[in-house]
């Protein structure tokens, strides 16, 4: 009977002390009288500790990285974005600026070859580009023209352009197709102006100056709507009056005067100035200046050294070595030692610093008083030295950054490669991030190990702890069966 009492309480200290969840076996230790749960915990911890140090460690440094090259990338493509805008504007280093007094007569910009001066500018007539109606058609847009045909548009004894017409269409089918085939070849635009007397086809050019008059003659009944040639099919120039066909302006060639200078040009657009661009707007008189550009060269420059000192001062914040507030200790940019970044701007400086041969008495920066400034590598400008320098080497400013082999050129050269698509930002970017991938695969064959183990030394505590609790169990068993002889003996 004791035996029967002993073992059931071996089972019932054996079921006392587990407990299962659908996670893991955990052990209470009511059989070996240990921490479980601390055992296992402390001995996955130290399994895991070395690894999981290491993965946390470069995973924070690759994240740093991507985050500094992506830095360094889109302060180089600013930096691009500020030499290409300044190489776009043509006018962004030319020596010479060029003003009108009034800009409602003549606009004018210099060029190449201008020279200073002042320039008396009067213009009489401006270039006219020819425009003409047909003789009204009674019918309206809706006339139409049974034989179809050709229609031959000639400019002057220039040009001359044919439209195929359908049989029976409109005067409107006929615009259509005038504008379809001749507006963006030739210039040539139709429309169509009615009133009480009917609708004329009316033509417009976009070429200026003599001898560019528009003459319209048509095959079959497309005759009708002739203009500016005579029963014979020749050229003849006719002012249109009432319903009849002819020019509603001729063209003509502008006439002006430069200092007194009587001139003709088929354009409103003329170059009779060397370097000079000059646009006729409307009759009158107006002063043309062309003066040292001080402020545009001012301007762009500044520019320039703002574009590069950013470049400069990003690049300073991923490379240098700092010390804290307190001073106790240093703090390392994302990409010290990088040899990609150092490479960059040794060249960078590299072509900072290579004299021109090719801008005349302008070779390097510092004649125009920009100078690197020795302790972050930056540019600085000293304005009276720039505005002196200007008044003598105005001129070759614009070939020193933008010409052949140019500065800005140079530079572009440089830190295009690190930009590319393709290039050394970009695959640098691909190999972190491959190297990313990389240690999240580390990292989730880590947690499956760690999760195996933590199963496994479970089930071995528990399988321990289960063992001496049975054999504890036994033990007392014996003890209360040896007492129990005792007792009968007795």
């Amino acid at each position: 009977m004791a035996t029967t009492i002993s073992d059931t309480t071996a089972a019932n200290t054996s079921s006392t002390s587990t407990s299962t969840s659908s996670s893991k076996v955990s052990i209470t230790g009511l059989g070996s009288g240990l921490d479980i749960d601390a055992l296992v915990e402390v001995t996955v911890e130290a399994e895991k500790a070395a690894k999981q140090a290491q993965i946390d460690r470069l995973t924070t440094k690759t994240d740093t990285s991507i985050s500094a090259v992506g830095t360094l990338k889109s302060a180089i493509e600013a930096f691009e974005a500020s030499l290409t805008s300044l190489q776009t504007v043509s006018s962004s280093f030319d020596g010479l600026s060029a003003s009108s007094s009034s800009s409602s007569v003549a606009s004018v910009t210099a060029g190449s070859g201008a020279v200073a001066g002042s320039y008396s500018l009067e213009v009489t007539q401006l270039a006219t580009a020819s425009k003409v109606a047909s003789a009204s058609q009674e019918g309206g847009s809706s006339t139409t023209f049974a034989s179809g045909g050709t229609l031959t548009v000639d400019v002057g004894d220039n040009a001359s352009y044919d439209v195929e017409v359908s049989a029976g269409a409109s005067l409107t089918q006929i615009r259509d197709a005038i504008n379809d085939q001749l507006s963006s070849t030739a210039g040539i635009s139709a429309n169509i102006v009615t009133d009480s007397s009917g609708a004329r086809l009316v033509l417009s050019s976009e070429t200026t100056g003599e001898g560019t008059d528009l003459y319209v003659s048509g095959t079959g009944d497309l005759a009708a709507l002739n203009i500016n040639v005579d029963d014979e099919g020749n050229h003849s120039l006719t002012q249109q009056s009432g319903s009849a066909a002819g020019y509603i302006t001729a063209a003509g060639n502008a006439s002006y005067k430069l200092d007194g200078l009587e001139l003709s040009s088929s354009s409103n657009t003329v170059t009779a100035l060397s370097g000079l661009s000059i646009k006729l707007a409307s009759e009158g008189s107006s002063t043309l200046t062309v003066a040292t550009n001080t402020d545009g060269l001012k301007e762009s420059i500044n520019t320039f050294v703002t574009a590069y000192n950013t470049l400069l001062t990003v690049t300073n914040a991923l490379t240098k070595v700092t010390a804290t507030s307190d001073g106790s200790s240093t703090e390392a940019g994302a990409l010290v030692g990088d040899a990609s970044v150092r490479s960059l701007l040794n060249s960078v400086r590299n072509a900072l610093v290579e004299p021109s041969t090719s801008s005349g008495g302008l070779s390097v920066l510092a004649q125009l008083g920009v100078t690197t400034n020795k302790t972050d590598g930056t540019l600085s400008i000293d304005d009276d030295k720039l505005s002196s320098a200007l008044e003598t080497h105005a001129a070759d400013v614009k070939s020193f950054f933008s010409g052949d082999n140019g500065l800005l050129g140079r530079l572009k050269s440089v830190t295009e490669p690190y930009t590319a698509t393709g290039g050394l930002l970009a695959t640098r970017t691909e190999a972190l991030q491959t190297t990313k991938a990389q240690l999240t695969e580390q990292q989730e064959a880590l947690d499956r190990r760690i999760e195996s183990l933590t199963t496994m030394l479970y089930t071995k505590y528990n399988n321990m702890d289960t063992l001496i609790a049975q054999l504890s169990a036994t033990s007392e068993s014996i003890l209360a069966t040896l007492n129990a002889l005792n007792n009968s003996d007795d």
